[in-house]
């Protein structure tokens, strides 16, 4: 399990957190989001993690809100 501040998650939902972060990180790239860093998206979705949403989708757009105004990212979907 991987720990991250005074959570842990399992292998399963490490690997619906990569597919959220893989996603997202395309979705920013692809919007031109370069000043936007990694770390940052994998926080807020650690957060989001830590807080026990494991829908991947639902991951990837609500770290996205944050980061990016979310008009941009859904035009593109």
């Amino acid at each position: 399990m991987l720990g991250i501040g005074s959570g842990s998650f399992d292998p399963e939902t490490l690997v619906i957190l990569e597919t959220a972060f893989d996603e997202a990180w395309i979705t920013l790239k692809t919007n031109g989001s370069g000043n936007i860093r990694p770390a940052e998206l994998a926080r807020r979705i650690c957060h989001l993690a830590m807080e026990g949403e494991r829908d991947p989708v639902r991951l990837h757009d609500r770290a996205l809100v944050g980061l990016i105004p979310a008009t941009i990212w859904r035009e593109l979907s």
